[in-house]
C-alpha cells in the first residue's frame, strides 16, 4: 500500500468513494492507514505527498459506516445536543428519556473507540433496542425519536434500517443457527482483527440477542458462548454480551410490569372518569327533572291565575251588568212616578164642578 502505484491520497479516495465496499480484511489495513497518517509519510508510506485532512476523514467516515457529511460525536454531550436538534422539541417522554439517555451514552463512547465497527448487527441491535423500549409511545413519536438517536450517532437513519432490515431477511433465508453463523454479514464480523478486539457495545449486544430466535435459537448464556466462539469474539465481550443479556431480560420484565402498572392506572383513571361522567349525567338528569317539575308547578299556577282572573272577570261583569238593571228599574219608577205626578195635578186642575 506503500508504493507508487497506490499512493496514500489515492487508496483514501478509493475507501471512502466505495463506502465499505473492500473485503473485511483490507477495510482494517485501510483504517490502520488512515489511523497513522498523520505521521504516515515519514514511517509508513513512502508518499512524500502530505494528505489533505478532509480525504482522512472521508475515508475513516466510509470505513466505519458513517454517511457523507456526518461524524461521530466525540462527547455524550454533543451526542445530546445533536439527539434534540434532529428531533425538533427541548425534551421527550419522561418514560422514554432514561433509555434514550443510556442508549445515547453507551453508543457513543463505543462509536468512538478506534476498535469500533459498525456493521449489520449494531444496525439491528439498535433498532430492536429502540422498538422494545419505545413502544410505549405512539408510532410516529416512535420513529421520530428513533430516527434522531440515530442521527445523533452521525449515522443515517435510512441506512442503518436497511441494514438492519436486510439482516433480518438473512437470517430468514437462513433458517438455522450454523447457516446464519456462516452468511456473509456474520463472517464479515468474523474476520475483524484480534487486535485491538472488536469494540463491544449495548447494541451489537442487543443485535446478537434478536437475531438467535430468528433462526429458532433461545438466548441463553450456553447460545451466547456458541456464537462467540464461532465468530471468534473475545470471550471477554461474551461476558459482557451475557452481562447485558440477564440486564436486557430484567429490563424487559420491569418493561413488561411498568406497561401492566400503565395499563391498571388507565383503566382505573377510566372507571374513575366513567363514574365521574355517570355522576354529572345523574346530577345533569336531577336537575333536569327540577327544573321540569318547577316548569309545571308555574304553568300550572298561570294557569290557575287565569282561571282566577276570568272568573273575576265574569262576577265584575255580573255586578256591572246587575248595576246596570238595577239602575234601569230605578230610572223607570222614578219616571212613572214623575208622570203619576204629572197626571195628578193635571185631574186636580179639571173643573169637575162642571160636568
Amino acid at each position: 500500500w506503500s508504493g507508487p502505484k497506490f499512493p496514500a491520497a489515492r487508496c483514501c479516495q478509493l475507501a471512502a468513494r466505495r463506502q465499505l465496499a473492500a473485503p473485511p480484511r483490507m477495510k482494517q489495513h485501510l483504517l490502520l492507514l488512515v489511523a497513522s497518517l498523520p505521521s504516515a509519510h515519514g514511517a509508513l508510506l513512502s508518499s512524500r505527498r502530505p494528505l489533505p485532512s478532509s480525504c482522512r476523514a472521508a475515508a475513516a467516515r466510509a470505513l466505519l459506516g458513517f454517511g457523507e457529511g456526518s461524524s461521530p460525536p466525540q462527547t455524550v454531550d454533543e451526542a445530546r445536543q445533536k439527539f434534540f436538534a434532529a428531533y425538533g422539541k427541548p425534551y421527550v417522554a419522561p418514560d422514554a428519556q432514561g433509555f434514550v439517555n443510556e442508549l445515547l451514552g453507551s453508543s457513543q463512547m463505543a462509536i468512538v473507540s478506534p476498535s469500533f465497527r459498525y456493521n449489520a448487527v449494531f444496525a439491528l441491535g439498535t433498532e430492536a433496542l429502540c422498538e422494545t423500549f419505545l413502544a410505549q409511545r405512539p408510532e410516529a413519536e416512535r420513529v421520530a425519536i428513533t430516527d434522531a438517536i440515530i442521527t445523533a450517532l452521525g449515522m443515517s437513519p435510512q441506512q442503518l434500517k436497511s441494514d438492519a432490515a436486510a439482516l433480518r431477511e438473512t437470517a430468514k433465508a437462513a433458517g438455522t443457527e450454523e447457516a446464519l453463523l456462516g452468511s456473509k454479514p456474520m463472517l464479515e464480523i468474523k474476520a475483524y482483527p484480534k487486535v485491538p478486539p472488536l469494540k463491544y457495545s449495548y447494541a451489537f449486544g442487543a443485535g446478537m440477542l434478536t437475531l438467535m430466535p430468528l433462526v429458532e435459537v433461545k438466548p441463553s448464556d450456553d447460545a451466547i458462548d456458541r456464537w462467540v466462539g464461532a465468530l471468534e469474539i473475545d470471550p471477554a465481550k461474551g461476558k459482557m454480551l451475557k452481562r447485558d443479556f440477564a440486564f436486557f431480560e430484567s429490563s424487559q420484565d420491569k418493561l413488561a410490569e411498568m406497561r401492566q402498572m400503565m395499563a391498571e392506572m388507565q383503566a382505573s383513571a377510566k372507571r374513575k372518569e366513567a363514574a365521574k361522567l355517570k355522576e354529572q349525567a345523574e346530577a345533569a338528569a336531577a336537575e333536569a327533572a327540577r327544573v321540569q317539575a318547577e316548569r309545571e308547578v308555574a304553568e300550572a299556577a298561570a294557569r290557575k291565575a287565569v282561571e282566577l282572573a276570568a272568573a273575576e272577570a265574569a262576577r265584575a261583569q255580573a255586578e256591572r251588568a246587575a248595576a246596570e238593571a238595577a239602575a234601569r228599574q230605578a230610572a223607570e219608577l222614578e219616571e212613572m212616578e214623575r208622570l203619576g205626578a204629572v197626571l195628578e195635578e193635571e185631574w186636580s186642575e179639571v173643573p169637575w164642578e162642571d160636568f
